[in-house]
This record gives C-alpha cells, structure tokens and sequence, in this order.
C-alpha cells in the first residue's frame, strides 16, 4: 500500500515544487501563470466537463446530492456573514472565500488522479449545485457588495457563452441522448478514451505548477489569511460529515462518491471568484487565501490516496 501511495503523491510534490522553484528562480512571471490557467480553464476543463457529465449517473441519487450540497453551500455562505465580523480588514470579500469551492481545476483532475475518468461522475453532480449557487446567489451579491447592481442578464450571458458551460449543457445532453452507452459500446471507445486521456490528464500537473508558483504569503495577511482558512475548513468539513448522514440516509453507499464529497468540501475557494469582484485593496488576501487553502486540499488529498488504498 505505501508504494501505491507514494506513486499517488510523489508526482504532486514535484509538481508544487516545480512551480516553487520557478518563482525564486525568475522562470516564469504572472503572465506566464495566467496563460497556463487560462489553458486549463478554456480547453482542457471543458474536455474533461463534457466527459463528466456525459457519463454521469442522472437519477434520484444524483438529484439528492444535488439539494443537500446545495443547501450545505448555502448555509456556509451565511455562517460567512455572520463570521466575518472578527476580520473587519477583511471583512467585506471574506464570504466569497468562505462559501465556494474550486471543482474545476482543482476537484476534478485531483479526483481523476484517484478514480480515473470515471471518477469524475461523482464530481460533475456536485458541481452542477455548486455552478447554480456561484452563478445565481454568490456572484449577483459579489457585485453588489462592490457598490454595483447585480445585472442578472449579464452574468447569466457571460455564464452561459463560457466554454465550461457550453460543455457541462452538452455534457449533459448527450448522456441524455445516449451517447455515452453509444460510445462505450463501439469500437470508436478507445479511440475516445486515449484522445480525452490525452486532452486532460495534463491539467493536473500544469495548474499544480502554477499554485506552487503563486504560493505566497506577507506578513500583514497572515492572521487574515489563517483565520479564513482554519474556520473555513472547519466549517466545510463540519458541513461534510452532516451531508453525507443526510445522502447515504437515501442513497446506497458508495465509497467513490464518499471520496468526492470529502474532495468536494475541502477543495480551496473558487478561483472564478476573483475574476468577478473589483477587491479593490483586497485582491492579495483573496489570491493567497485560496492560495493556502489549495495546500490544504492537497494534504487532505494525501489522505484519502491512503483511504482508497486501505
């Protein structure tokens, strides 16, 4: 089992430490950052968006992680509110951190590390929740905390022409169509396999080189920083343990999806969120709180690779 886990973890290790590296040594700058993120996002993403959700389980298991992720979502946004009074320097962008997750480029290639492709089923379900409370609760009061009037259609239209959700929609209805038994049942799967293998797997090492890169952390954020991602975990994993007493109360139990949903609820704030909000004297403590909190998803990651081997 160690060397199972060493094989999982070791290449992780490399890649933070790749991107480390390449910030004290001057080889590569924030540009260079931004260009790999944005390849991540804008081409490899939704590759492995449109396999997920094509071959993900659309039943009543699924619409009951659905409701419960959801609301569990829901309710860390508001305990965010109430919490963020013991930061007031912060105060105004911390429930945005609080509240969302990264499921793209974090959750999906870190669960498809452990699972494969089909892995990523579990994930894709979760995310459709996570993707209606990011676009149509936490962005709408995003903007209105930054002093300007939510323009629904606006975000729905910016939502709706991205290529994440033109692939999950699609993802979506082919799996309705059927095209996934379709795929899986001819000789043209491993030509579909290896080409999406091919297309995906790099996301993982590409965005774990940039976190290494843009791990940093001054001194006047520390305590904000900190306080935001010990009361962040703590709240999500709290979170964790009650959703899966609700789901697997109405669902069999399966350890696949046990893994996603403590993958889910760890996972650092969602890297979208500073791309809607102004921070206007903020944006350091946002870009290193998820920062951080993305080291902390990758130590949970360690254990669950010992959980799965076990």
């Amino acid at each position: 089992m160690l060397n199972s886990v060493i094989e999982m973890i070791l290449p992780l290790a490399i890649a933070f430490s790749i991107g480390i590296l390449m910030r004290k040594k001057n080889l590569m700058n924030d540009n260079g950052s931004a260009a790999i993120k944005t390849i991540v996002s804008k081409f490899m993403l939704p590759v492995i968006l449109l396999n997920a959700f094509m071959f993900a389980d659309y039943s009543k298991d699924s619409l009951a992680i659905i409701i419960v992720f959801f609301l569990a979502v829901l309710a860390e946004f508001g305990i965010g509110f109430l919490l963020r009074r013991f930061i007031p320097e912060r105060a105004k962008y911390f429930p945005f951190v609080f509240a969302t997750i990264e499921g793209g480029t974090i959750g999906y290639p870190l669960l498809a590390m452990l699972y494969g492709t089909r892995g990523t089923s579990d994930m894709a379900i979760i995310d459709v929740a996570h993707t209606v409370f990011l676009f149509l609760i936490v962005i709408p009061i995003l903007q209105v905390v930054d002093g300007s009037d939510a323009d629904f259609r606006k975000i729905l239209k910016n939502a709706a022409l991205s290529p994440t959700f033109i692939a999950m929609v699609l993802g979506i209805a082919l799996g309705l169509l059927g095209l996934d038994t379709r795929i899986s049942n001819s000789s043209f799967n491993n030509i579909y396999r290896t080409t999406v293998s091919f297309l995906s797997d790099p996301a993982g090492l590409l965005i774990l080189i940039t976190l290494g890169y843009d791990l940093s952390l001054r001194a006047d954020l520390r305590r904000s920083v900190l306080f935001t991602i010990i009361t962040r975990f703590a709240a999500m994993w709290a979170f964790c343990a009650v959703s899966c007493l609700i789901i697997f109360r109405f669902i069999p139990y399966s350890k696949e999806t046990m893994v996603a949903l403590i993958l889910a609820f760890s996972l650092p704030g969602s890297y979208a969120i500073p791309m809607f909000g102004k921070f206007e004297g903020h944006r350091d403590y946002v870009s290193t709180a998820i920062s951080f909190s993305t080291l902390v998803t990758l130590l949970v990651f360690v254990g669950l690779t010992v959980y799965i081997n076990l």
